[in-house]
C-alpha cells in the first residue's frame, strides 16, 4: 500500500507539472484501482477536456464514470470510442453491460455477442448473455399479456415478409367481390392462390421462430 501511494504522489507531481494523455490514463487508473474514485474521475474529466479524441483517455473516463454510477456519461463516451475504434473490447463490453442494466435487451445482446465473437470463451459474459436472452423473452411475453406493442426485428427476412403481406393486402383491396353473376364457378375453382402470402405473420414462421419473435395466431 505505501508503494502504491508513493506511485500516486509521483504521478500527481508529473501530472501537475507536465500533463499528457499517458499521465492522465496512468494516474486516473491508479486512483481508481486504489478506491479513490472521485479523484480518479476528476483527473479523467480534465484529461477528456484536454484530449477529447484520445481513445485511452475516453476509456479511462468511461470506467471512472461507471464507478461513480454516471451511466449516461459513460454510455456517451463509450459510444464515441467504438465510433473511432469499433473493435475496442473494453468499450464494447462496457456498453453491453450498461444496456443490460437499462433493460435494452436487443442492443445488449448484440454487443455481448460481438464481444464474444472477438474474445470467445469468456464464461462471465456467456452467462450474462444467456440471462439477457431470457430477460428479453420474459419482456416480450409480458408485453403480449399487457397488450403492449411487440417490436419485431428489423432484418431482411422480416422486411420481405412485411412487403409480401402488404402486397397481398393491396391485391385484396383491388380485387372485386366475387359472385355467381360476375365469375363462373369453373373460373373460381381454377384460381391459383399458391403464390399469395398468408395474411398473418404467424403462418410464415416455424413454431420455434414464432416463440422467439413472440408471435401468436392472433397477431394479424
Amino acid at each position: 500500500m505505501p508503494h502504491i501511494e508513493s506511485d500516486i504522489q509521483d504521478l500527481y507531481q508529473k501530472w501537475l507539472s507536465a500533463p499528457s494523455p499517458a499521465l492522465c490514463v496512468r494516474l486516473a487508473g491508479k486512483l481508481r484501482h486504489s478506491g479513490r474514485n472521485t479523484e480518479a474521475l476528476e483527473v479523467a474529466r480534465k484529461g477528456l477536456k484536454s484530449w477529447p479524441d484520445n481513445i485511452s483517455v475516453n476509456v479511462v473516463f468511461g470506467r471512472c464514470a461507471l464507478n461513480e454510477k454516471l451511466k449516461d456519461e459513460a454510455l456517451e463516451v463509450f459510444q464515441k470510442v467504438i465510433s473511432i475504434d469499433p473493435l475496442n473490447l473494453i468499450a464494447i463490453r462496457s456498453l453491453a453491460e450498461i444496456y443490460y442494466e437499462k433493460e435494452k435487451w436487443n442492443r445488449s445482446i448484440e454487443l455481448f455477442e460481438e464481444y464474444l465473437f472477438e474474445y470467445p470463451g469468456d464464461p462471465e459474459i456467456e452467462s450474462i448473455l444467456k440471462k439477457a436472452k431470457e430477460r428479453k423473452k420474459e419482456a416480450e411475453r409480458e408485453a403480449r399479456v399487457t397488450g403492449q406493442n411487440v417490436t419485431y426485428p428489423t432484418n431482411d427476412r422480416m422486411a420481405s415478409i412485411l412487403a409480401a403481406q402488404k402486397k397481398t393486402e393491396s391485391a385484396d383491396k383491388a380485387t372485386p367481390l366475387k359472385n355467381e353473376k360476375q365469375i363462373p364457378a369453373e373460373t373460381n375453382a381454377s384460381t391459383d392462390n399458391s403464390s399469395r402470402a398468408p395474411r398473418s405473420l404467424f403462418n410464415l414462421f416455424s413454431s420455434e421462430e414464432c416463440q422467439e419473435l413472440g408471435l401468436s395466431p392472433f397477431d394479424k
